[in-house]
């Protein structure tokens, strides 16, 4: 039994020129979509860059100032420690920027977390994602730190006029020791976080809170 194949109307180099046309064709539409989507990754990848720098410019801002008023909230504390150490016989010093010992400017992240539940960090260079990984995880455990403080500012304000009594005395010490741990761990850290963020280019903005802060005391 013989099997013939049909024959194209116009010869087999035709056909063969159709079908190049046609493969030909398809290419160039692939060739196109791929142009087209690795534009809008492009896109996609500069403005959540943008959004992250201008988000850590923020944080290195807020991180400054932190790192200068620990400074003199070491001092400050020192102080309560001698007065509520001497008995709080008399009025207790006041802080030097106005603000009870552990009261720290918080840090910000929403934007990397917003980038990381998408795909567009992908589309960074390897190098990148690594840089801004590490410097987030730096600032998420500073947090920590930084809300241990705000919680033990609190609890030093509540306790320093109450510290005519000897057990609130006592309280507001322990308070003091701890708030004084924390602040020295977050300046510890000042140096790592600096490297980190110049290893990004990352220059700090306080223009959205600097309004909201005091005259920071001199040490």
């Amino acid at each position: 039994m013989h099997f013939h194949l049909p024959k194209p109307l116009h010869g087999w180099r035709a056909f063969a020129g159709e079908v190049g046309i046609i493969v030909v064709g398809v290419l160039i539409a692939l060739a196109a979509e791929q142009v087209v989507e690795d534009w809008h990754w492009h896109q996609k990848v500069g403005i959540v860059r943008q959004s992250l720098m201008g988000e850590l410019a923020n944080d290195r801002g807020r991180w400054e100032i932190d790192m200068a008023s620990a400074r003199c909230q070491l001092r400050d504390i020192d102080q309560l420690e001698r007065w509520a150490q001497a008995g709080a016989s008399t009025a207790p010093p006041k802080p030097g920027d106005s603000e009870p010992p552990g009261s720290l400017l918080l840090m910000h992240s929403a934007n990397w977390t917003l980038a990381t539940g998408s795909e567009t960090l992908d589309h960074f260079p390897i190098d990148e994602q690594l840089a801004f990984a590490a410097l987030y995880d730096g600032l998420a455990h500073r947090q920590v730190d930084i809300e241990r403080a705000s919680e033990l500012s609190s609890r030093i304000e509540a306790l320093i006029p109450l510290a005519t009594d000897a057990q609130a005395r006592r309280d507001l010490r322990v308070a003091l020791g701890e708030v004084a741990m924390t602040i020295g761990s977050l300046r510890a850290n000042d140096g790592y976080m600096t490297r980190h963020f110049d290893a990004l280019g990352v220059k700090p903005d306080r223009r959205d809170f600097a309004a909201d802060i005091g005259t920071p005391c001199k040490p």
